[in-house]
């Protein structure tokens, strides 16, 4: 069964060695766009901040647990005319974009962090870390 991994689960599986062998032992789903995400979160954290070619090298080595579902600017487009009935506004067509993306791939579960990210977004059933 396919799973999706957004961003929030992707930071877990750098950070965490257990998510990280989940990763690789179920191999996930998700968007290119998620790499920029991580790379965003690891790099600029005050508290803990990977280098940038450390960062690229993290990530390198987690896409190879990773096949990438990418949308087209006309199925993001057609996405976002459902917005409104959705709820989506502002930061959260990205959380919106993952949960199409994870419809697109045919994942049958989410992988996140926070469960409410994805409320009201899809009828994929979501999983909790």
């Amino acid at each position: 069964m396919k799973t999706y991994w957004d961003s929030s689960a992707l930071v877990a599986a750098v950070e965490t060695p257990a998510m990280q062998l989940r990763l690789q032992r179920e191999r996930g789903v998700t968007r290119s766009h998620a790499l920029a995400e991580v790379f965003s979160t690891i790099t600029g954290n005050p508290k803990n901040r990977a280098d940038a070619q450390i960062a690229a090298e993290i990530l390198a080595s987690l896409a190879k647990s990773l096949d990438f579902v990418d949308l087209t600017a006309d199925e993001m487009l057609a996405a976002l005319k459902s917005a409104r009935k959705l709820g989506v506004r502002g930061g959260r067509v990205h959380d919106f974009f993952h949960a199409v993306a994870a419809k697109k791939s045919g994942a049958k579960k989410i992988v996140t962090l926070d469960k409410n990210d994805f409320a009201g977004l899809t009828e994929i059933a979501l999983e909790i870390i």
